[in-house]
């Protein structure tokens, strides 16, 4: 409470002072620092800068590209409406008094504010927000299809068999767009199926720091030590299996590098680290019920925030364990790697990881009141077979303006990823590929 009082106080005394700014300040200055925000917008996109996926620069950049988004982009028309036509706006009364120039404005306005509502009602409505988030899962099917796609020539015998029974060697799972959960028991049911001498390792990828239960902790939320029954080396235990000592530890976590080289090293002073999305799913994997022996296959992943960033993340994990014989190394890159990610960033995460030359195929989960199991029947038309009429159609609704805006982040998204050059465009040519094309 003392916190909310504080701020309000503070923006009471801030207000003000802007206003006194604003209008103390030169007009061409104004030109001068929005080309320095526009240069530095285009530096920030364009560039591959890893300090802007710092918690305070991503905060700024988020606040400087609002205007971008479906909200920034309606309070923007809304206020320049306001601000340089209305407030400007000179009605004189008098029989010989021409007001052609205010009625030119007003119907301006009417035009602007009717684009608005517009924008407004398409964004809110139920089939509009629904055939877009359909339209991003029919292009994520055809990217999960593309993915299993490979050059016959280019497998051996043992690579064929093993994409017909779907071996995997590495099981990705990336926190982007969350909730993650689904995705999590996804990676445990094909765990579970794998054969026990080719258990894939899990990978979970997410470098956005939390707050729940706390900034600081231990790898996978594990348990700090509470003398004189939780000692440091049973925490180390939990983290880096000690030599000598059965394997119930982590597979590996780059932020304890020196417990997985050095096996034999001190186990005194364990530090603690800042705790990321990726722990918070190692530790509602490590959860599930009826699950065992699945810690030592799992890799935790901290640093990568966005889809691009995380790809090389796991490019560097993947090298530095096979030099460190963590993992078999594989001199011709045929690792096989699957892609668990949410539908609507699908497309962009198979075609920026195929451009890291990532050997990675690609399914998606959701949760159930959120995906479509049949496009065809449960979407709208064109995406859907059928033209139907449903009453919710005809609705507006805020969930359905959370599905377009979305649907218009990701679309941004893979806009700025094309431009970086980070996405190949889809295989076109006709070589025989395994599985085959349909006819």
């Amino acid at each position: 409470m003392f916190d909310l009082l504080t701020n309000i106080l503070i923006w009471i005394i801030a207000i003000p002072i802007f206003v006194i700014l604003f209008r103390a300040i030169p007009k061409d200055w104004f030109r001068l620092f929005g080309l320095v925000i526009f240069t530095a917008l285009i530096a920030i996109i364009f560039a591959n800068f890893r300090f802007v996926e710092e918690p305070i620069p991503r905060i700024v950049v988020d606040f400087l590209t609002f205007p971008f988004t479906l909200v920034g982009i309606l309070l923007l028309l809304l206020f320049f409406n306001y601000w340089l036509r209305l407030k400007t706006l000179n009605i004189k009364s008098g029989d010989k008094v021409d007001n052609k120039g205010a009625s030119e404005k007003v119907a301006t306005v009417r035009k602007e504010i009717l684009i608005v509502l517009l924008i407004f009602a398409i964004a809110t409505n139920n089939a509009t927000s629904e055939l877009f988030t359909c339209y991003l899962e029919q292009q994520g099917a055809n990217a999960i299809e593309q993915s299993y796609r490979r050059p016959v020539r280019n497998l051996t015998e043992q690579e064929l068999l093993d994409f017909r029974r779907g071996v995997y060697d590495l099981i990705v799972v990336l926190a982007e767009n969350p909730p993650y959960e689904p995705r999590l028991q996804e990676a445990i049911r094909l765990w579970n199926e794998a054969d026990m001498q080719k258990k894939p390792y899990i990978i979970l990828s997410g470098g956005r720091r939390t707050s729940y239960p706390s900034t600081k902790g231990y790898p996978c939320l594990t348990s700090p030590p509470s003398p004189p029954t939780r000692t440091k080396e049973n925490v180390r235990d939990q983290i880096a299996s000690r030599a000598g000592i059965p394997n119930v530890g982590l597979r590996y976590d780059p932020r304890y590098e020196g417990y997985f080289t050095n096996p034999a090293s001190p186990s005194e002073g364990i530090p603690e680290v800042d705790l990321t999305e990726a722990d918070q799913m190692c530790s509602a994997l490590t959860s599930f019920p009826n699950i065992s022996f699945i810690r030592p296959f799992v890799i935790i992943e901290p640093s990568g925030r966005t889809i691009r960033s995380s790809g090389d993340e796991i490019s560097k994990l993947i090298k530095f364990m096979e030099t460190n014989k963590l993992i078999a190394e594989d001199t011709r890159n045929s690792r096989r790697i699957l892609l668990i990610t949410s539908p609507t960033e699908a497309t962009r995460a198979f075609l920026s990881f195929r451009n890291q030359d990532l050997n990675a195929s690609l399914t998606t989960t959701s949760y159930p009141s959120d995906s479509h199991s049949n496009l065809g029947e449960q979407c709208p038309w064109p995406i859907g077979k059928q033209f139907r009429l449903k009453p919710q159609y005809f609705l507006f609704n805020a969930e359905a303006f959370v599905k377009s805006e979305r649907v218009w982040t990701e679309v941004k998204e893979l806009v700025f990823y094309t431009l970086r050059f980070w996405l190949r465009p889809p295989l076109t040519d006709e070589r025989s590929y395994y599985p085959k094309q349909p006819a």
